[in-house]
Order: C-alpha cells, then structure tokens, then sequence
C-alpha cells in the first residue's frame, strides 16, 4: 500500500508541477493560496495541529481571532511555497535574482576566507526550498542537507531533484554526514535546517516552552571551527523575496559539550523566535513543535467540592508519575469553576453541545458571561496539555477547555448528558456500571473500585504528623486506636440521630473492654443535631482523645490524620469518598450503611450498591450497626481479612493511552 501511495504521490507531484510551470507565476501563486484555503477548511488534522501551535506561541498576546487568521494566512503562504517548489526547475539564475533579493552575500565570503567551510543554518519558515536556489550566487560549492523519506522513495527522489535545480548537491541525513564533515573540510557552503530535532535533539525554550532543535550544526561547528551563519528567507510581497544572511555566529565554547551545546541553540532559538513574531504566517506550523518538551501542563477543574477535587488530584499524580518515568515533568494548575448562577449552569450544558459551525464564535462570550469574571480569566489564561475534571458540572467545561485549547481531557464519574467519546480518557467507578444501561465498550473508559483518592503510605504519614503537632496533647501510644469517621446527609441517605446513638453506643463499649482509644470526625456534611449528640457523649469519655466537629473546628487533615494514626477505622455509609479512603488506607474498615431516602428501600441508593460491591469483593466489611461491636472483634481477632483497595495502577494505565 505504501509503494502504490507512493507511485500515486510521485504522479500528483509530476504532473502538478508540469501544470504550474505553464502558468504564469502570479495565477500560479494564486492558485497555491487557494489551494492552501481549501486545505485550511477541509484538513482538519493539520488546521487543529496548526492552531494549537500557535495558541502555545501566542495565546497571551494575541486575540483567538487574530490566531484564527494567522492560521489561514499559514495554510495560504504554505500553498504558495509548494508552487514555488515545483516550479523550481524552471527558475534560472537570472530569474532568480529577479525575484530574491539576496542581503549578506558578503557574510558567506568572509567565511570562507578561514578555510574550513560554512553552515547557512535555516528553519521552515517562507519559501525555504527556495532559498536553495541561491546556490548559483554564492559562488563555490553548495550542498544542502535533507531528512530521506525511506517510506516514498518515489517522491523523495523527485523532490531532491528539485531542489538541486539550482546546481545545489543534496546530502541526505545519516549516510550524507560523514560527506557532510568532508564537504567543510573542503571549504564548501553547507545549508542546514535547526528545528526539527526529534528525540536526538536538544531542548531548549522556545516560546517560553520546550522545543527539540538539531544539534549537528552547533557540534560540528564546535568540533572542527566551521563558521555558522544564519539564514532567513521571508517574503516581501507578490513573487518577490529576500534571503537574509547574518554575520557568523559567536559560538559559545568553553570545552564542555553538554553545557555548549543548548547555551548555543538557546541563542539560535532567540533569533528564530525574533522572525517569526514579525511574520508568524511564514513559519511551518504544521508539525508537533513542543512534542519533544521535557515539561507538559495539566488543569485541574475545581467545581467547589472537595471530594472531587481530590479525585482529580489522584488523577494528576497518576499523570505526574508516567511524566517522570520517562524523565518527563508536568506541571499542575488548579482552576476553580465558579458560575454567576443556576441559569446559567444551564446555558453551559446546552454550549457543550456546539462544537462546530458558526455558533462555535458565541460560544466563548456566552462562556464569558456564564462564568464569574475570575472564573473566565483564570480559565481562558492557561494553556493547558491535559484538563482534568470530575463530576457534570466541571464536564462541561473540561470539554469546551480543551476544544478551546486543543488540549487533552480526563473526566472522572459521568460527564452529565455529554457522550464519553468526547473526552480522551473517563474514568467512572465500577459500582455505577453495573447499574447503568450504558455499555461503555469505548477504549477510552476505563473503570475503577472505589473513588479516586490521594492515600498511600507517604501520605498518611504526613497527614498523621500534621495531626500530631496540631494536638499537642494527642500521642502515639501502645494502645489500640479506633478511627471513626463520620459524614452526613446526602440527596440519597440521611444519618439519623437514632443510628448514630446505636453506634455510639456500641462504639464505647467495644473501647472499654479492648482498652482502646477512639479518634474521632465529623464532616462538613453532619447535621448539627449529630454533632451536639455525639458532643454531649464524647466530650468527657476518657477513650476519646481525638474529637473534631467539622462545623466547629475543621480540619484539613483529620480524615488523612486518623487514618494514618488508626490501627483500624468505622466509616458511616454515606460517603464514597470517605469509605475508597479507608479501603486504600490499609487499617482495616468497618462500613454501616445509613438510612435511604427512598421509598422503595435502602438498596436503591448508590452507596449501598456500592457498599455492596466492595464487601463482596473482600475490601470492607459492611454490618448493620447495631452489629458493630460485633465486626469490630470479627477483624480484631483475624477472623475476617480484608484487601487494600489501590485504583492507581488501572489509572496509570487508562492515562498510557493518551500520553
């Protein structure tokens, strides 16, 4: 297939460039814009890449409207430099000087006066295949260095013939660089492109983010002396150009390779970025400039609640640690999603909807309105490589940010009404799939146990020795610590002040006769009827050493504290969340499911059905609580063990895909 390509390739090329050379080269340019609209409007593939690039480059100093139009002006101008590429065989010397202004010439022969050759080090900005023409104005031997294309031999061949039209000899990179090295030896001009690195080159900044840029030049350069000049060709309007040569570069060289080496391209990158502000439109755009960076950025969507915004960070840290694998950093921005009002929660469901066509333009200032000005700001500042989000009312968002921003986007639990295929990777609890109609057979779905969550060894201990030095009075002694953590409410379940006095009092019972120490809090969520109960019966109980009322007195590493510190933990039924902490906390947990508000029995609501799944699966154990005592003498006594539940492998994973 790929040698039938290439011979369909080959005959487009041949006879395209048979048709332009019999135009006159005004109606041929004419024609390359065209051609070029065209491509912008239906190569959607290329037009994103484009987009995105120069959003990375410029997001901060320009409008989207003004990248907008860069990006059709890119398409136009590359559709010019193809024509100008194919009509190279019948441009001569005299033709040439017609239509390229050459400035510098001078430069190139100073060079040459030391003897040991010189670089015209180039990068894919306007006509650059043109450029190649200026061979028969240098005087001496001109060659110019290519990347081969194995795959299109065909092709490759036909397009090296074009280029050395002009007298120029093309060496291809890999079996051309030991010519290459002779070639300057010789005291012959060699030209070189800088900035398509790849995975051997060096990264430097560039637009104040990590590009990959070839190292050939600057290390022959710094190897054997060999001048380097750079070379720009930018079009001056109509058919006319105008090549620019600068004076050769003073190379930094202070004998260590490593440090030389990105010092010099930062320098080369300073100068390219220089030219492509003044005409960003001429700069090959098409390809994955920052592919190569060693630093990536993640968004993170903070919708208000906590519980989400910690599964969103686990997702993070997931993504942190596949960076770091492959010696990579990403680097993470929290953003909160704060919206004016009700209404317009729904005007942003209804703008997820649009994604193309004329509406996609009022989709941002519709945003902008729905938005708190903060909010807007803080969103439409970044520029994000990964978005992040869990629940519906950040989905949303999460999909018209990384639309926006060419970025891609995690969603953790249901995206509300929008389809999974429209996020790169959803994450959703497996407990909700059992129940749901909804198949998921997508590659970009990938299941987990429990909640998402930031548990692990490290983090316990850190949470634990803030506690420690937030209660001064609290040790860590010999005695057995019982974790309770409670929560509240919830549009599902209701923790009535009966069930809590049956826990409470099964509670106080199992810790006298064990001789244990209860720690003990509350949440945001507790009614403040619980809160005076369980007050009024801890308060003053000896084996209480630890009681924080969350309305009262919150603090932020309570749970994480009383979980590290805990030989084990009881946790109410009403908090996904809270129960996936305690499964990943390793201390063995005891759930009681709480009071539905349904009529049609406690088994509709999702955290029982969740309960269940994770007790059936050996990561808890589920009791009712008037057995509690009961369960905890049951895991006391080794009669029941329990499996630590840890979602971060699947998570590792799922985010594989997409990196």
């Amino acid at each position: 297939m790929i040698s039938v390509l290439d011979y369909a390739l080959y005959i487009v090329v041949k006879i395209s460039g048979v048709l332009v050379r019999h135009l006159p080269l005004e109606t041929a340019l004419l024609l390359g814009r065209f051609l070029g609209r065209v491509a912008y409007c239906f190569d959607a593939r290329h037009r994103v890449q484009v987009l995105l690039n120069l959003k990375m480059a410029f997001s901060s100093t320009k409008t989207p409207e003004e990248i907008r139009d860069i990006a059709q002006k890119v398409f136009m101008n590359f559709g010019q430099n193809m024509v100008e590429l194919l009509r190279m065989p019948a441009m001569t010397p005299k033709s040439f000087k017609e239509h390229v202004a050459v400035e510098g010439r001078e430069h190139v022969e100073d060079a040459l006066k030391e003897g040991k050759g010189v670089i015209l080090l180039a990068m894919h900005s306007g006509s650059w295949e043109l450029a190649n023409l200026a061979s028969s104005t240098l005087g001496g031997v001109y060659k110019v260095m290519v990347n081969p294309q194995p795959r299109f031999s065909r092709l490759d061949a036909l397009l090296n013939f074009y280029r050395s039209c002009g007298g120029s000899i093309v060496l291809e990179r890999g079996t051309g660089t030991r010519e290459l090295v002779k070639s300057l030896l010789r005291n012959e001009i060699v030209a070189m492109v800088v900035d398509h690195g790849g995975r051997s080159g060096e990264r430097v900044s560039f637009f104040s983010r990590e590009a990959s840029l070839s190292v050939g030049a600057v290390r022959i350069a710094l190897k054997f002396g060999t001048p380097i000049c750079f070379a720009i060709i930018r079009r001056e309007g109509g058919t006319h150009h105008r090549l620019t040569i600068h004076k050769k570069l003073t190379l930094v060289s202070s004998g260590d390779l490593k440090k030389d080496l990105p010092d010099n391209l930062a320098r080369i990158a300073g100068i390219m970025e220089n030219y492509i502000r003044e005409t960003p439109e001429e700069y090959m755009w098409f390809y994955k400039i920052w592919k190569y960076s060693s630093v990536s950025d993640a968004v993170l969507l903070h919708d208000g609640r906590t519980g989400h915004l910690r599964q969103s960070q686990a997702v993070a840290k997931a993504l942190e640690e596949n960076f770091k694998k492959d010696g990579r950093e990403c680097r993470i921005n929290t953003v909160d999603v704060v919206y004016r009002n009700r209404l317009a929660t729904r005007i942003v469901v209804l703008l997820s909807f649009v994604n193309g066509g004329l509406l996609t333009l009022l989709r941002r200032p519709l945003l902008k309105w729905c938005l708190t000005p903060e909010s807007f700001k803080s969103l439409f500042s970044v520029k994000p490589d990964f978005v992040v989000s869990c629940g519906s009312a950040a989905a949303y968002i999460n999909f018209m940010l990384a639309t926006e921003q060419y970025a891609k986007n995690v969603s953790i639990l249901k995206p509300g009404v929008l389809n999974v295929r429209r996020f790169n990777l959803v994450i959703l609890p497996e407990h909700d799939r059992r129940w749901d109609n909804n198949s998921y057979d997508d590659s970009n779905v990938i299941f987990t146990k429990g909640a998402l969550n930031l548990i692990n060894a490290e983090y316990l201990q850190d949470n634990a020795e803030k506690l420690l030095k937030h209660f001064s009075h609290l040790k860590i002694g010999d005695n057995f610590k019982i974790g309770v953590l409670l929560g509240g409410d919830t549009k599902e379940c209701v923790l009535s002040v009966k069930k809590v006095k049956i826990m409470l009092h099964q509670l106080v019972e199992v810790s006298e006769e064990m001789n244990a120490d209860i720690l003990l809090t509350t949440s945001r969520r507790t009614s403040e009827k619980v809160e005076s109960l369980i007050h009024r019966h801890l308060k003053h109980f000896p084996r209480c050493r630890l009681l924080i009322l969350a309305n009262r007195n919150n603090i932020s590493e309570a749970v994480g504290g009383i979980l590290g510190l805990s030989d084990m933990v009881i946790v109410s039924g009403d908090s996904v969340s809270m129960i996936s902490e305690a499964a990943c906390s390793g201390k063995p947990a005891v759930v009681f499911p709480i009071q539905s508000r349904f009529m049609l029995g406690a088994k509709e609501s999702k955290h029982h059905r969740f309960i269940d799944v994770l007790a059936d699966q050996g990561y808890i154990l589920s009791t009712d609580v008037r057995h509690l005592k009961q369960a905890v003498y049951n895991l006391v006594k080794n009669k029941i063990r329990l499996h630590v539940l840890d979602d971060s492998s699947v998570v590792r994973v799922g985010l594989k895909r997409i990196l």
